[in-house]
């Protein structure tokens, strides 16, 4: 899937692969760090759960540098054609679950 999205002019930066070992490590640790009350009550940590219970089971994640609308439907594009557990779209301050 990276190498069809660099295919279709993302740059390796911009499109960043990361292995299940690299997300539990950083999933932990977000989950140990962020443990105050605002923290509990939103959406993010929710969010990280999943990403660290997708990680135990073996998944690779492919981060992708979407900022508009465009962009993120140019990587859906791509993202559609293959198997995924799920895609998260972070914006500022909300987590939009995408299909």
């Amino acid at each position: 899937m990276q190498r069809d999205l660099m295919t279709g002019g993302y740059k390796e930066a911009d499109c960043a692969l990361y292995t299940c070992k690299e997300v539990i490590a950083e999933a932990g640790r977000n989950l140990e760090e962020h443990r105050g009350f605002f923290s509990r009550l939103s959406w993010s940590d929710e969010a990280v759960r999943i990403h660290l219970d997708t990680a135990e089971q073996g998944a690779t994640f492919l981060l992708i540098y979407a900022p508009g609308d465009t962009d993120a439907e140019r990587a859906m594009n791509v993202i559609r054609r293959g198997p995924f557990e799920f895609v998260h779209r972070y914006h500022r301050f909300t987590i939009e679950e995408l299909k």
